[in-house]
């Protein structure tokens, strides 16, 4: 038999030091994070067969990953009962039964999760339903710093644990069995008790999360704990940390003790080139500041893999090195295993009732309705929205003291290509239209809210959505690109006005809520029934409550200008619009305009947008468009023409 050098090495050190060579033992995290209840790989909203999404898909990953080292633990990071059509069935259309489980739950119980975290969408039905959910599951849900109000208004204890040990029994790279003790700590966003202020306040509190790490770490060192995994529902960001930040997973590497990472929220890949220029993060290795990290995308599409080698010299251990990948479901749009039957099976019940509520009949779309174009004007789709959610608040104010000012619909376009790919666009064809296609229309199960602003707020307000676009050079050479990285769903129109946005000057609001620009202003030409805005007057503007309650960090939108919220979803508002109108028709009349882009020294600057290819027709017949090519994710790339 033969030796390698350095086995014949540490042998010969451990004769000459009477010491025996340290054990080693490979274990395995897995996790699953924003899986949005897209249990099974079926897009509900369009009504069709997906084999990019799907716990029962990721299912399968889990299987293989764990032939490959039994040595593993399996974890969920947070918003999973919220998303899907089948997350609204199982909450509101056919809510479960005393002691029923709920569906997320089924399938979890079946693929052996060890330990999942809280994340902020698991509060969108309300605090009774999650508690209720919570009911029947094989594993525990963390949420290490989100607490329960006591008597006299202060935080009381968790509402579910802050952290726990998993006391498990694997085999070392001898083949001896050992034991290791696993300590998890569970935390999220702080911000639940802005999104879903209306159904937490007086029951609930939030604390900031890296502060509640630091606290549960002494605790589970003197439990025994060998090695710390942080589950934190939270995005990576590098910006300054401030306190009760709501993307805080970047400052957990700093903190002593913690030895693995995982996080969410972002719906992005970690490791992955969304985070290229990310300080101290090396992507070949899946590690921020030499930690393992791993963010799984959403709806099921990856499976995070950390990879610990534990080492014990002294009977206990230890991290020895680390390191993270994110395995994608599917490649090119084809999964790469087949779904898990056993998943598939156990869940066909809820399947078949989600395909019976989403193919209810609600009225006829006399033309299309889609978000193609929708971040160059195009609003048919939108304004559906915004027609809708303005009828309802027509009634609402009535007897209020709100009764008589002017009302305002904001929309975003939730659906607009982006991260999510391609063919993540809003298309409701002509002809019968059903719930579906309202929850293509509306996507989040939000809840209708009324703030009050005065036009300068108003005008605030705009220049916070205007962000969604780069500043435009015309003296530049070279592609630029129109579209920013602010998501699209904080791109709110408002409806009730018209206007103009400049992009060839800087945005007013950064990345920050603060204000980057004092003296830069994009949007112009405000006007309402004709007249310019009047910033010293009251106006009403019809949202969401996630937006109303701080989402998307726009001025004024802390709770504090709330002046009603509705006791149903802006989807709920939306289907019954529908349903008394019996026929909608497409008006896509303009709400808002660039202003020209004048030429420069060389001609029109080169401007880009990416559509996706479901949309080639309308770009086609789109004078400001023209086709270039189609890019590595499957976009098309076009030209803008937004000069005079």
């Amino acid at each position: 038999m033969r030796f390698s050098r350095p086995f014949v090495l540490a042998a010969l050190l451990s004769l000459l030091t009477g010491a025996a060579p340290a054990a080693e033992l490979k274990l395995r995290v897995l996790s699953t994070t924003d899986v949005h209840m897209n249990l099974v790989d079926y897009d509900f909203v369009r009504d069709e067969a997906d084999e990019t999404i799907g716990l029962n898909r990721t299912a399968a990953l889990i299987a293989e990953a764990r032939a490959e080292n039994p040595n593993t633990i399996l974890v969920d990071n947070g918003d999973l009962l919220q998303g899907s059509p089948m997350g609204d069935v199982a909450a509101r259309v056919r809510p479960l039964k005393d002691g029923e489980l709920h569906p997320a739950y089924v399938a979890m119980n079946l693929m052996g999760y060890d330990v999942s975290v809280a994340g902020n969408h698991e509060f969108n039905y309300g605090l009774e339903l999650l508690e209720r959910a919570e009911i029947g599951p094989n594993f525990p849900m963390l949420a290490g710093n989100v607490y329960r109000l006591k008597a006299d208004g202060t935080a009381g204890e968790t509402l579910f644990p802050a952290s726990l040990i998993l006391d498990k029994t694997f085999k070392d790279d001898s083949g001896a069995e050992r034991q290791v003790k696993i300590g998890v700590i569970g935390v999220l966003t702080p911000q639940i008790m802005n999104w879903d202020k209306d159904k937490l306040t007086g029951k609930l509190t939030t604390g900031d999360a890296v502060e509640a790490v630091e606290r549960e770490i002494p605790k589970l060192k003197e439990q025994g704990a060998d090695i710390i995994v942080v589950l934190a529902h939270a995005g990576i960001s590098a910006q300054p940390r401030q306190g009760m930040d709501e993307n805080f997973a970047y400052y957990l590497a700093k903190v002593p003790g913690v030895d693995a990472v995982v996080t969410g929220h972002s719906h992005r890949v970690f490791p992955g080139k969304d985070y290229e220029s990310l300080p101290g993060a090396d992507l070949s290795r899946g590690t921020i500041d030499g930690k393992p990290y791993v963010m799984a995308g959403s709806f099921g599409s990856h499976l995070g893999v950390i990879d610990l080698t534990l080492e014990d010299s002294s009977g206990k251990w230890a991290v020895k090195d680390g390191h993270a990948e994110a395995r994608p479901v599917a490649e090119k749009g084809k999964a790469r295993l087949p779904a898990d039957p056993k998943i598939t099976e156990a869940l066909k019940d809820w399947t078949d009732a989600t395909l019976a509520y989403i193919r209810a009949p609600i009225g006829e779309a006399k033309g299309p309705f889609n978000t193609y174009l929708a971040l160059l004007g195009d609003t048919a789709a939108l304004r559906l929205v915004a027609e809708a959610q303005l009828g309802y608040a027509q009634k609402l104010v009535k007897g209020t003291p709100y009764e008589g000012l002017p009302l305002l619909s904001a929309v975003a376009p939730f659906r607009v290509g982006g991260r999510p790919g391609p063919d993540y666009y809003t298309d409701v064809k002509a002809g019968p239209i059903a719930i579906k296609d309202a929850a293509d229309l509306y996507i989040y199960p939000n809840m209708l809210a009324i703030v009050k602003l005065n036009g300068a707020e108003v005008r605030e307000y705009l220049e916070k959505a205007a962000r969604l676009f780069n500043q435009i050079d015309p003296a530049k050479t070279g592609p630029q690109p129109l579209i920013g990285n602010m998501p699209a769903y904080n791109f709110d129109i408002l409806f009730g006005l018209t206007y103009t946005i400049d992009v060839t000057k800087p945005a007013r609001y950064g990345r920050e809520p603060s204000i980057e620009n004092p003296n830069a202003w994009r949007v112009g030409d405000i006007r309402i029934g004709g007249a310019p805005l009047d910033e010293t007057k009251d106006y009403l503007v019809i949202t969401n409550n996630y937006r109303a309650n701080g989402g998307g960090e726009f001025p004024r939108m802390d709770g504090s200008a709330v002046a009603l919220i509705a006791p149903e979803t802006n989807r709920e508002i939306l289907i019954d619009y529908i349903r008394a109108k019996g026929e909608i028709v497409p008006d896509n009349t303009p709400v808002w305009s660039f202003a020209p882009v004048p030429d420069g020294p060389n001609g029109p600057p080169d401007i880009r947008i990416e559509i996706g290819p479901g949309g080639a027709a309308l770009a086609a017949a789109d004078k400001r468009l023209t086709r270039i090519e189609t890019n590595a994710e499957g976009f098309d790339v076009y030209g803008v023409k937004l000069g005079p």
